[in-house]
């Protein structure tokens, strides 16, 4: 018998199967493993993440909250209680506290343990004024307000959220001139001026003073607050979130038509029957009760005094059909300028626009372009704000109450009436046509943002408008009436907004 030569040969390769089996078993158990454990890390990580965005948006709810607050009608309102003297002064600072099941928020004692909170960032914020914080206090006697030994304000259940919000405190203090680092001329609003002048809001842009108030550099200027807000999660997650936030008092406007602007046009109307009367009705909605006492303007308000001799020369053509008190005149035309205060700037202008159409779009009374309706255009007893971002063109014998605000081109057709306030700020064009008896009883402010380029350009937030224009074709006895109790409808609009926001690494 004759022995196959290999047989040696294949007897050494048994077993090998199995090892590559156990081989392959092992690896694709490591692979497993691996995927589990990249699989946990991302899940750990995703996690993570979420606990940080929960906390950062707790931070920016508890900034919201504190910000509504300052509304005088707010429940729980701040509006009596907020900082009246700058940082480095006793009583510059109050805290807004959102504590959880009892626990203990105390960030005035400024090197608590982690369960107090404490505001470490105070202390940042203050180091360059020879105010450094003292172990176990703030940086000088006195710096938060906490008068008659109460303790600050404190959450208000009327805002509270299920579940709480995770957001700890909120500190609220006016804005100096380098608030958040305090370390370089970078951050100033004027580097001209100390780390610890006020900064203030002239309608359009902050402005730095060494004046201790705001008041006290113009009577219309108002303070700038910071809020820093903490919040902390129940898992540990900390973030810090600063805001700036504004307001602004509206001026009641002076007079029935008032051209915002240099170098105004007036393409007058033809019909003697037309009429436009600065003596004050002082009437609104309520047939005068709540009403400001009677103050009559000139029938034409004027940006300047070249613009008073251009609205003169347009309404020369019929002299009695613009009547207002003596002092103005015959055409009643005068320089309301110095009365305009804040929306004699582009700046003021768009910063009325935005708080309008914010109001207007609580109600969904927000258009596009050319609307084929306004909704509700509002009544005497129910008076609306509508915002029509673009042109709009009113059908003959169109009425409407409150405030419309129009940032393209106002049409009328044939005889419009309405009480309030017509608003047309944007392209400041408005063009009237048709006959028809009709009634206005308020006032109108015509106001151009742009240039005359092609095409026009937005015009820089500190300089003055552009070329407000009004062209009137037909005839018809509409009548166009001051009133000063519709004129003070923009006063009620006064509300807080956040003009920066920047969140804090601590």
């Amino acid at each position: 018998m004759i022995k196959p030569c290999n047989q040696k040969n294949r007897n050494s390769e048994k077993g090998i199967a199995l090892f590559i089996a156990i081989f392959t078993v092992l690896l694709i158990t490591a692979i497993g493993a691996g995927m589990i454990m990249l699989t946990n890390t991302d899940t750990s990580i995703s996690a993570n993440f979420r606990d940080e965005q929960t906390s950062f948006f707790a931070a920016k709810a508890g900034m919201e909250e504190v910000r509504d607050r300052f509304r005088g009608g707010a429940a729980n309102s701040l509006a009596g209680s907020l900082p009246a003297v700058k940082p480095g002064n006793a009583g510059a600072y109050e805290y807004v506290l959102n504590p959880n099941n009892g626990e203990a928020v105390t960030p005035w004692v400024t090197n608590g343990l982690a369960t107090v909170y404490p505001d470490t960032q105070v202390c940042t914020e203050l180091a360059n004024m020879g105010n450094p914080c003292t172990p176990g206090g703030g940086p000088y006697a006195g710096w938060y307000n906490a008068a008659s030994g109460a303790l600050p304000l404190r959450y208000s259940d009327t805002y509270k959220m299920t579940p709480r919000a995770s957001w700890k405190w909120t500190r609220i203090n006016l804005k100096i001139n380098s608030t958040s680092s305090g370390t370089t001329t970078v951050n100033r609003v004027d580097p001209a001026l100390p780390l610890n002048a006020l900064v203030c809001w002239n309608g359009a842009f902050q402005v730095a003073t060494n004046l201790a108030t705001c008041a006290a550099l113009n009577p219309n200027y108002l303070p700038v607050y910071v809020m820093t807000t903490l919040a902390v999660t129940p898992t540990g997650s900390r973030r810090m979130v600063q805001a700036e936030a504004i307001s602004n008092t509206f001026p009641t406007l002076p007079g029935p038509m008032i051209f915002d602007g240099a170098n105004p046009v007036f393409n007058t109307p033809n019909s003697n029957a037309f009429t436009v009367s600065g003596n004050d009705l002082a009437q609104g909605g309520s047939g005068g009760a709540g009403c400001p006492a009677a103050i009559g303007e000139p029938a034409l308000g004027a940006y300047n005094d070249p613009a008073v001799t251009i609205l003169t020369g347009d309404a020369n053509n019929r002299p009695a059909s613009y009547v207002g008190p003596l002092q103005y005149g015959s055409p009643s035309v005068a320089n309301v300028g110095s009365q305009l205060t804040m929306l004699a700037t582009v700046g003021g202008l768009q910063n009325l626009a935005s708080t309008i159409t914010l109001v207007a779009g609580n109600s969904n009374n927000v258009y596009g372009n050319n609307p084929a309706t306004i909704v509700r255009p509002g009544t005497d007893a129910s008076p609306q704000i509508n915002v029509v971002n673009g042109d709009l063109t009113l059908p003959g014998g169109w009425t409407g109450s409150g405030i419309l605000l129009v940032t393209g081109n106002l049409t009328f057709h044939g005889n419009p009436s309405y009480n309030g306030l017509i608003l047309v700020i944007g392209k400041g064009s408005v063009e009237k046509d048709g006959g028809g008896n009709g009634v206005v009883n308020g006032s109108m402010l015509v106001a151009n943002l742009y240039n005359s380029a092609t095409p026009p350009q937005l015009l820089p937030a500190s300089s003055a408008p552009g070329v407000p224009y009004f062209d009137w074709s037909g005839g018809g006895t509409v009548s166009w009436n001051y009133d000063s109790c519709w004129s003070t409808m923009m006063n009620g609009l006064q509300a807080y907004r956040i003009v920066a926001v920047r969140e804090i690494m601590n």
